[in-house]
């Protein structure tokens, strides 16, 4: 039984993918299970942090990690970082910043709402937020201009929200603050490969626990070891506020150990297939034309649903009648604007496809007998 339903809250049909309106994951039933265990059981809070990250640092062979309740958690954490080191009197004193560094460098396509502005996790802390270039272009020049004395960090974005070309690389901004002694924070949320940005010359990189990974709601900064220090220590400060609780703590702990364990391509072509079997239920839909597409930094195939006209509604409103129906389907709507309805394959069940392709013959042989 859906435990929702006892809240008269309506099944849904996850096809937008690992979406945080959403709930982002379903976990694992072995997680799940290593959750409830954890929730019903006593432990040092700080011994279960200390360990669990001195296990996920070796596990993803990085210095050092920091366990946060969410990516943005972990944005704020890591610039609060930046700004107060291992200092404590600065760490309480934040958002008053005591020192001469409060200056955080975004590329201006780099700054993404996420579901909230980017900026105003970095503004939280007190930092002053500096962005260069445009939103089409950013040079090298940009960003050497931009460092001076009071530069904190530099923030680098990997997501489908951020503009994707005329953009600089990473090794271009981290090779640029190498030179001066700055620490590039990469915010990779919802990125698949947890090794790829610290070879690439990060300080520090942030995950989310409950999108790739498919753990709990929870958060992830990886990096080098003194930067992690001053991560630690933003719990005698921001961090107090944004803390994680135990069973989440080994849920992402224990989703991390299944996820590292995955066989990516089998993954994959498990993600491939179940698009294909949406492909054929679907097709033949008049009004209704369909194609494959892949995610631009990560390996996921999505089924693209082109509304045309003869449909007689627009996608937009297709997907309003998809989400009032019952079950709710949510799909991923990012080009709703262009007549594309996006399916993601990765939190869709097999049994839920034949759902999807009644739902929408029933909508439009509905909107057919209207007209």
């Amino acid at each position: 039984m859906n435990p929702y339903e006892s809240i008269q809250l309506p099944n849904v049909i996850n096809a937008a993918g690992k979406m945080t309106y959403l709930g982002s994951s379903a976990v694992l039933p072995e997680v799940a299970r290593t959750m409830s265990e954890s929730a019903r059981s006593f432990v040092d809070m700080a011994q279960l942090k200390a360990t669990v990250q001195r296990k996920i640092a070796a596990m993803v062979e990085a210095e050092a990690a920091c366990v946060t309740s969410c990516a943005a958690a972990g944005i704020v954490v890591s610039v609060a970082a930046a700004l107060t080191g291992t200092d404590l009197d600065k760490v309480e004193a934040l958002p008053l910043i005591k020192g001469g560094k409060r200056e955080v460098i975004l590329q201006k396509g780099h700054a993404v709402s996420f579901g909230a502005n980017l900026t105003q996790m970095i503004r939280m802390t007190g930092a002053e937020v500096k962005e260069i270039g445009t939103v089409n272009g950013v040079k090298p020049y940009h960003l050497k201009g931009a460092i001076n004395e009071a530069t904190a960090a530099i923030v680098y974005v990997v997501s489908h929200h951020a503009v994707s070309s005329e953009m600089l690389s990473l090794r271009e901004v981290t090779d640029i603050a190498a030179l001066h002694g700055i620490p590039v924070i990469v915010d990779a949320a919802a990125e698949v490969d947890l090794q790829l940005y610290l070879a690439q010359g990060a300080t520090a990189v942030i995950y989310s626990g409950h999108k790739a990974i498919g753990g709990p709601t929870s958060g992830l900064i990886i990096g080098s070891k003194p930067f992690m220090e001053a991560c630690w220590l933003q719990e005698k400060g921001y961090a107090r506020a944004m803390k994680i609780g135990k069973e989440n703590i080994m849920g992402l702990y224990a989703s991390l150990e299944a996820y590292m364990r995955l066989d990516q391509q089998s993954l994959t072509e498990s993600y491939a297939n179940i698009v294909d079997v949406l492909q054929r239920e679907v097709t033949g839909i008049p009004g209704l034309s369909t194609r494959t597409a892949w995610d631009a930094t990560r390996p996921i195939p999505r089924l693209q649903l082109i509304v045309g006209d003869e449909a007689g509604l627009t996608a937009k409103q297709l997907i309003g009648l998809l989400e009032q129906g019952t079950p709710s389907i949510r799909t991923r709507n990012h080009l709703a604007d262009e007549g594309i309805i996006q399916f993601d394959p990765r939190e869709l069940r097999l049994e839920e496809i034949g759902q999807i392709g009644t739902m929408l013959r029933s909508i439009l042989d509905k909107r057919k007998q209207e007209a």
